[in-house]
């Protein structure tokens, strides 16, 4: 099976909105995307792992939780390879070589891990799952058009979920 290469906000938004932690009723979700991290399947770069563990406020069950994952199964985060980094420049460089880009935008991209999460989907084969949605003519580098610029596979939450999920 392919692998699947989580966006933060992903985690974030269904911890959030539609699967709260710790609920019986969402529990479905979460035993999914751990079934999933333990096969291998789901993965999440090393920078999308520490904007989910440090980069969130107070004591998160989300990052808790991510934690815990990592020590069962510690092929979940993923450092970046030699040649990881070196597609993560070319798109850095595309980045900054984009004109509509504002300056700011293109710092705060250098610091995050949207470059990242794309080019290890690029050289692992895998998808990159998110919920930001193509805006080819915003202002800010956004996932969906990197990824066709760069032709990686994209899928939202709702994608993953009904790929991973067993019909009846």
């Amino acid at each position: 099976m392919s692998s699947y290469w989580l966006d933060s906000d992903v985690l974030v938004f269904a911890k959030d909105t539609i699967a709260p932690m710790g609920y019986a009723e969402y529990a479905g979700f979460w035993s999914l995307i751990e079934k999933n991290i333990a096969s291998g399947v789901i993965k999440i770069t090393k920078r999308n792992y520490k904007e989910i563990t440090e980069g969130r406020k107070g004591d998160d069950e989300l990052g808790t939780w991510l934690k815990l994952q990592l020590t069962k199964f510690p092929t979940v985060r993923v450092a970046p390879s030699k040649s990881v980094q070196a597609f993560a420049a070319k798109i850095g460089d595309y980045v900054y070589s984009e004109e509509r880009f504002y300056a700011r935008h293109q710092a705060r991209f250098s610091k995050g891990a949207d470059a990242w999460i794309i080019a290890q989907a690029a050289i692992d084969k895998g998808t990159v799952v998110t919920r930001e949605i193509p805006q080819p003519s915003a202002h800010e580098p956004k996932i969906p058009d990197l990824c066709q610029i760069f032709e990686v596979k994209l899928i939202t939450l709702t994608d993953l979920m009904k790929t991973l999920a067993t019909k009846k």
